[in-house]
């Protein structure tokens, strides 16, 4: 029983010790390259997105080519934009969540040519 007790102490000290470690790597620097990559990979993911969208530009029916050309346009604005749209979130400290990254890139690119003119004068 005591065997048992003094494991158990010894499992919950290490635990407790790795916790710590891995609470205080996310203050570090390396927590700043992790946001960088994380920003980086939703800004593609996003492209891709729109990147399935791109055939529509040649249909004829006008609603869809248009959708296909929104798509162009957005796809040109993240990659041209894309190293700056991650200092500006990583300035805002945008939440490393799915909806809070997007909201952030929606609401970027739901305006494009605002976007655009205010991005090219920084």
């Amino acid at each position: 029983m005591k065997k048992l007790f003094v494991l158990t102490i010894m499992a919950w000290l290490a635990v407790s010790i790795s916790s710590v470690w891995a609470a205080q790597g996310l203050s570090s620097p390396g927590s700043a390259k992790m946001q960088n990559v994380i920003y980086g990979a939703t800004i593609d993911g996003k492209a891709s997105f729109y990147q399935k969208r791109i055939y529509l530009v040649d249909s004829e029916f006008k609603i869809l080519s248009d959708i296909g050309k929104d798509a162009v346009k957005k796809i040109a604005f993240l990659k041209a934009y894309r190293q700056k749209l991650i200092d500006n979130m990583v300035a805002k400290n945008v939440k490393l969540n799915t909806s809070s990254m997007d909201s952030f890139l929606g609401t970027r690119i739901h305006n494009i040519s605002t976007s655009m003119e205010a991005y090219s004068t920084e």
